[in-house]
């Protein structure tokens, strides 16, 4: 009797687990969120990452919207605004607006923090949702020890270019996809992308003294992204090489960047 008993009930608890299971849909993301704000309005604004902590780099920033009940808002217009409050002065640093991503089911957009969080100033992202400021308190920490993924360098122009590694996130052994953000500082608070561009490229082993053979140099494929290949030959430290060019004229002779892995 005991044992029957025992079946009845596992068979109850395996049934309302599977109803449980079948009833929740799979979230079609696996993105960390890490932060969370309601607009005046209501609408619940959910900020989320790839992972844990935000560095100095470009950091690819997800927006999920729901309205009061509970639904997924699709049709919003998002934008994101960085404030670095240096307490004397405010700037802002390059940024990709959000789109509506129906794979995620979340706003993606990007944003390249140009410095940490600490004693010289914190830094915010102002989220806005059709016309709704939401403000976000966001630490940012300094990018691991030998590397350098974004950098601003000053031109024979006299303009200011910052550059940023977007690919290889995850670098190895061989030929990799190379990607970079190129942007102009137009002001303190405006960062738009550079286009038009031609970039050299080498990559260096500074600690072995070599290069890498059969690299591609980077070309400029749409809204200041610039895509090439990168051949790793062994792991350690890399420094990424890169001459800015308009037409024939040089304007940044080394805008370096550097990789460890």
């Amino acid at each position: 009797m005991k044992h029957a008993i025992h079946i009845l009930l596992f068979s109850f608890l395996f049934l309302v687990s599977c109803s449980k299971d079948d009833n929740e849909p799979a979230s079609p993301h696996s993105k960390i969120k890490i932060a969370e704000a309601v607009t005046a309005s209501g609408i619940s604004v959910s900020l989320l990452a790839d992972q844990n902590d935000l560095s100095v780099a470009y950091n690819k920033i997800y927006v999920g919207l729901k309205n009061k009940a509970g639904a997924e808002i699709k049709n919003a217009t998002v934008t994101y605004t960085p404030i670095m409050d240096m307490h004397t002065m405010q700037h802002s640093s390059p940024v990709e607006q959000p789109a509506y991503s129906s794979t995620t089911e979340l706003y993606e957009g990007a944003v390249v923090f140009s410095m940490p969080s600490g004693d010289m100033g914190s830094w915010q992202l102002k989220v806005t949702v059709n016309n709704e400021p939401v403000t976000f308190d966001v630490s940012i920490k300094q990018a691991a020890a030998n590397t350098k993924y974004t950098a601003t360098f000053k031109g024979s122009d006299d303009q200011s270019y910052t550059v940023s590694l977007i690919q290889p996130a995850a670098p190895k052994i061989g030929m990799n996809d190379l990607e970079l953000l190129i942007s102009k500082r137009q002001d303190m608070m405006n960062f738009p992308p550079e286009e038009g561009l031609t970039v050299e490229f080498s990559p260096e082993m500074p600690s072995m003294g070599h290069g890498s053979p059969n690299n591609v140099a980077p070309i400029h494929t749409g809204r200041g992204h610039y895509t090439g290949k990168v051949n790793f030959t062994m792991t350690g430290d890399w420094r990424l090489h890169l001459k800015l060019m308009k037409g024939s004229t040089v304007i940044v002779e080394d805008a370096s960047l550097d990789l460890m892995f």
